[in-house]
């Protein structure tokens, strides 16, 4: 028996909660930089060049001030290298009456969006069920790291057999606006996985779609791709509005990808509650080695991989890839704008990013405070198949039509970007 490993996904973000770092989520899930995706006329196929712009959800109770600052911890801890280009920490401030959320599932890389959505009720399924009929109600009601992990396992990590859950609304009025909301974990396939399904005839991925029943009961498709979560503790949001065919409020989600859903429930946006957010820029920036955080299963063997802060190794387990890395000390010029002068990390490093608590303003009378993170750059990782995996370079950038570079592309030779790298990229890690 070979143990499933997790070697490559993104970096990792920790948070101050008070009392110590926490791991919150993974971030730049959405970069994969030299993936290769299947074969198109006998030649390899690889994921979007764009960096991941993408803004993440951080509750309140997991972040606090600290000396008078919002401090987070950025870490890359797998096998693969991570390309920094720009951090921004956001305050969302609302009545204590609503709750915030914003949509973390996977979407191409591009320009982001944020959305932030308020509701004040969240209303539970009367019934969820999968498709042998197996109850999970109960699993799903409350976000407890109580995940559905009856699924069947395929021949990959990442697939598995095609598996449904089925959600019954109950009486929900067809004309007003609805939102489903699904939390939990994706386990991603890998750059070898995907290679070996490209070259089979018998397994592929399914995203999830999302049928309704018509009025003799037969399931209709209504969204082709309602997507999947970006990796770990992340919500999807599916807009329902409009696509009930019937009084008969039941929703089929199918797919045949691996993920593990803790908490699941729908409500009407609230479109009247104020709310405010605040745009923070770091004040300080530290690049230091620090080591790898223990790994554990949250929530038991089917719960997703999560990483002790206080628990530490210095001992890499992967093989080095190779190049000319960000030297260790002060960081800050490199995350504060998008301008392909990044911060480059190995496994083991560590980037403390503090912002200025006393720059957001002042909560009014009965109002909460949650968090955004919002980062930009790119994920490479060492697997074997990943173009360019196992070195640094060829160096990514924003102007870039692929990855691998197209004809005639280059990183920038400008003075601006020479100095940037002259200055900064001065670590060389060989093997």
């Amino acid at each position: 028996l070979e143990q499933q490993i997790l070697k490559g996904s993104c970096a990792f973000l920790y948070t101050w909660n008070g009392e110590a770092y926490e791991f919150v989520k993974d971030v730049m899930w959405k970069s994969a930089i030299g993936m290769p995706t299947g074969i198109m006329g006998g030649a390899t196929a690889y994921a979007p060049p764009d960096a991941s712009k993408e803004y993440l959800f951080i509750p309140g109770d997991r972040l606090k001030a600290k000396d008078g600052k919002y401090t987070l911890q950025l870490t890359e801890e797998l096998w693969e290298v991570a390309y920094v280009d720009e951090v921004k920490l956001l305050t969302v401030d609302h009545p204590d009456s609503v709750s915030v959320f914003v949509d973390e599932k996977f979407v191409p890389p591009g320009p982001p969006s944020l959305h932030v959505y308020q509701i004040s009720e969240k209303r539970l399924p009367v019934g969820a069920w999968d498709d042998r009929g197996v109850d999970h109600l109960a699993a799903l009601a409350a976000k407890d790291d109580r995940y559905i992990d009856n699924l069947v396992p395929g021949r990959y990590q990442g697939i598995t057999a095609v598996h449904d859950l089925v959600l019954d609304l109950g009486n929900v009025a067809r004309n007003d606006s609805l939102l489903l909301f699904l939390q939990g974990w994706l386990f991603p396939t890998d750059a070898s996985i995907n290679v070996a399904m490209a070259q089979s005839d018998t397994y592929r991925t399914i995203f999830p779609y999302v049928q309704v029943p018509d009025a003799k009961g037969r399931w209709h498709t209504v969204i082709a791709n309602m997507s999947f979560p970006s990796g770990k503790d992340k919500t999807v949001i599916v807009d329902l509005t409009g696509k009930f065919l019937t009084d008969d409020f039941r929703v089929r989600v199918r797919t045949n990808m691996e993920i593990y859903w803790d908490h699941v429930f729908f409500a009407q946006p609230e479109t009247t509650a104020p709310g405010r957010t605040h745009v923070l820029s770091p004040m300080a920036a530290d690049l230091h080695f620090r080591g790898y955080s223990r790994l554990y299963r949250k929530g038991g063997r089917h719960g997703p991989h999560w990483f002790d802060y206080g628990d530490v190794m210095t001992e890499s387990p992967w093989l080095p890839m190779t190049g000319t890395y960000t030297r260790y000390g002060d960081v800050l010029p490199l995350l504060l704008e998008s301008d392909n002068k990044y911060v480059i990390m190995q496994a083991g490093d560590e980037i403390t990013i503090s912002f200025d608590a006393q720059a957001a303003p002042d909560l009014p009378p009965g109002w909460s405070r949650d968090f955004l993170i919002y980062s930009d750059g790119w994920i490479k990782d060492g697997d074997l198949n990943t173009a360019a995996g196992q070195t640094v370079e060829p160096l990514p950038f924003h102007e870039m039509s692929q990855y691998p570079y197209g004809h005639g592309e280059s990183y920038p030779d400008d003075e601006e970007h020479r100095a940037f790298r002259q200055e900064y990229n001065r670590r060389i890690i060989s093997r």
